[in-house]
């Protein structure tokens, strides 16, 4: 177990480290012990870097999740989110030293891959997942490559989106005889998962630097910057400082451009609800909160213009959700709770 420790860690990171692949509390990775029967992975609405020995996830039964997907009967009238939330939640197994935590939402289809798992948002394969063209130009960018790929619809994340990509995988092995390793889902971001764990990583760069420079984009955007000011910060990273200089950045121009479901939780939901919080002034963007929320903010914002700006510079459409994918985001639980952790 030890061993499953400082893989999840290792993986955790590595993807965690950079802000151009996750941004606040957003994405997740997840390692399996088949001797155990575990399943280790980030607890909901913590960041990938704060995982450590102690700290940031939690071990849940693998088999009971992936069971329950395996043998779920939808001619049953019920509510199968809730459902699926309530095994989840029972399929945590407490290990010594190590807080009970809540497992991150996608749980569900972490159980039903590979032994080693990595979901990011990043910014780089959201230009695919956010634009309409992007299935077709991902077929052109990974067409030769030593990996099978699969690209999702837009789905509800949790049960749906677990049901979905079960089924998607299946399909694609029994037309294709191999393994998809790699997973693109609309609107959302990538997964990559495999049983090695050294080829995991080398999966996730190969995919976000193939598609740099498919776009003729450079390598700099790993992090954001953010200087003291007052009772809080201000932004000093040049994807934000550059956009707000030429574009007007509030929640009209947010609630326009639905990309994904982290925007909709840490960016569209604090502009309605705390807006004191994210101020746009003299073409600047100030932050009245402390470093952690401030840093989770500005990660979030600088991704989320990144993908808007670089989809439009290709020359390509920008896919939104709709009114309904929205609502379910702003008013599931599973997202409440992850917004609410400090």
């Amino acid at each position: 177990m030890k061993q499953t420790v400082q893989d999840l860690i290792k993986i955790s990171q590595y993807a965690g480290s950079r802000a151009d692949y996750t941004q606040g509390g957003g994405g997740n990775t997840s390692v399996k012990n088949e001797k155990e029967g575990l399943m280790l992975i980030k607890a909901s609405g913590y960041r990938l870097k704060d995982i450590t020995e102690t700290n940031a996830y939690v071990a849940v039964d693998k088999k009971k999740i992936s069971d329950y997907y395996n043998s779920v009967d939808l001619t049953i009238e019920k509510d199968y989110e809730k459902e699926s939330a309530e095994v989840s939640k029972s399929s945590v197994v407490a290990l010594d030293g190590i807080p009970v935590l809540r497992p991150s939402v996608e749980v569900g289809f972490h159980a039903i891959l590979k032994k080693y798992v990595i979901h990011t948002h990043s910014v780089y394969a959201n230009i695919l997942t956010c634009s309409i063209e992007g299935e077709e130009i991902a077929k052109k960018i990974f067409k030769d490559k030593d990996f099978g790929f699969i690209f999702l619809p837009y789905i509800n994340p949790g049960f749906e989106l677990t049901l979905a990509m079960k089924k998607a995988i299946e399909n694609y092995v029994k037309s294709y005889a191999r393994y998809p390793e790699v997973i693109f889902m609309k609107n959302h971001g990538l997964v990559v998962n495999c049983d090695d764990i050294d080829r995991v990583e080398n999966l996730n760069e190969n995919v976000n630097k193939s598609i740099m420079e498919y776009f003729g984009l450079s390598d700099d955007f790993r992090a954001v910057k953010l200087v003291k000011t007052g009772d809080g910060f201000v932004s000093e990273t040049p994807i934000v400082c550059n956009f707000v200089k030429d574009n007007s950045l509030n929640k009209a121009f947010l609630d326009e451009y639905p990309l994904y479901p982290d925007q909709l939780v840490y960016l569209n939901n604090i502009l309605q609800f705390s807006p004191e919080t994210l101020i746009v002034k003299d073409n600047k963007v100030f932050y009245n909160t402390d470093e952690k929320q401030a840093t989770t903010l500005e990660e979030t914002l600088a991704a989320y213009l990144f993908v808007i700006t670089a989809v439009k510079n290709a020359g390509l459409n920008i896919s939104k959700m709709n009114e309904k994918e929205v609502y379910f985001i702003n008013h599931w639980e599973a997202e409440k709770y992850r917004r609410s952790v400090k």
